[in-house]
């Protein structure tokens, strides 16, 4: 469950950063002690919007002790149904994503929004390298054997370093300078933000990784960055390992990837021996929406009746 407080530090360095407004908005079943609260991101147009570098709007649901799935699920649609007069007011095009743990999105589909699904990769602890690939598994030997090792830091520069070398490789940016970095560290602290680096053997930083655990039990990876003179050396695989050993070892209950939905990256993070799990982004239907599928269902039913006229026999 999502640590309120650091949520609110999440909130404010999201302001500094992008220049939007946060707010924790706490939504109340009618007659009930149930509710849900969520971080909702107002751009500067004062539409709902989800900033970069955020995979979900955070969103907690509280019910009354139960052991009854049909009340919680009541429960929750009744907190739902709360929640969506606002996300109307305010949502433009862009849409609402929820965490994973939130797989009834009836309410939102009842009420007309359209309802899209992506995914990410989760990983139950304990951590076994033996559940991962043996390719995974070669590299992380191979970079071992050449002097290669990761722990975590506290130093910023280090890991922006591995984001630069990652950025020039593939030509984009993360948009975090490393002020950017320090603000994220001094808001949440070390042990919200946990940064590893990866070093080759003479001490230079050639791979790093951040993690956010806004949710203490469900930590989930931010943003990750590396050399490309090192990368064929295995030094990835070796750093996310020693990553999630630590994490493991710490009592955490498992990995969140933060996404799967590029070709390339689901391919990096499937070897992990983690599962997938959709996860749902609700949108406002707008009127391309309504062409879009209109037009869909016209050419599927234009197919149809060639389909049919091609498989009639002639006299």
């Amino acid at each position: 469950m999502y640590d309120m407080k650091l949520l609110e530090r999440w909130a404010e360095f999201n302001r500094q950063k992008w220049g939007c407004r946060a707010v924790i908005r706490s939504f109340q079943a009618p007659g009930s002690n149930s509710r849900s609260e969520s971080l909702f991101f107002f751009n500067r147009r004062g539409r709902l919007y989800l900033p970069p570098l955020n995979p979900y709007h955070p969103t907690l649901f509280h019910p009354t002790p139960t052991t009854q799935p049909h009340r919680i699920s009541s429960q929750w649609h009744e907190a739902a149904r709360q929640m969506i007069p606002e996300m109307c007011a305010a949502m433009g095009s862009a849409g609402f994503c929820l965490p994973p743990e939130f797989t009834d999105v009836r309410p939102f589909i009842w009420h007309g929004f359209e309802v899209m699904v992506k995914y990410t990769y989760y990983l139950e602890f304990p951590f076994c390298l033996e559940n991962t690939s043996g390719d995974i598994r070669g590299r992380i030997k191979r970079a071992a054997s050449e002097g290669y090792y990761a722990r975590r830091t506290t130093d910023m520069s280090e890991v922006h370093q591995c984001l630069i070398g990652t950025e020039t490789r593939q030509g984009f940016s993360h948009n975090l300078s490393l002020g950017d970095l320090e603000l994220a560290q001094e808001l949440l602290g070390e042990e919200a933000l946990r940064c590893y680096v990866c070093y080759s053997r003479e001490g230079e930083p050639v791979s790093s990784s951040v993690v956010l655990l806004l949710d203490p039990d469900r930590p989930q990876g931010w943003i990750a960055g590396s050399k490309v003179e090192h990368l064929n050396k295995g030094v990835v695989q070796l750093l996310q390992s020693v990553l999630l050993q630590d994490l493991s070892d710490n009592g955490m209950k498992g990995f969140d990837f933060a996404g799967a939905n590029i070709p390339s990256v689901a391919k990096s993070k499937a070897p992990w021996g983690a599962y997938l799990v959709p996860y749902y982004l609700v949108k406002r239907r707008v009127f391309k929406d309504i062409l879009r599928v209109t037009w869909n269902w016209w050419k599927f039913g234009r197919d149809q009746r060639r389909l049919t006229k091609t498989k009639t026999p002639s006299g």
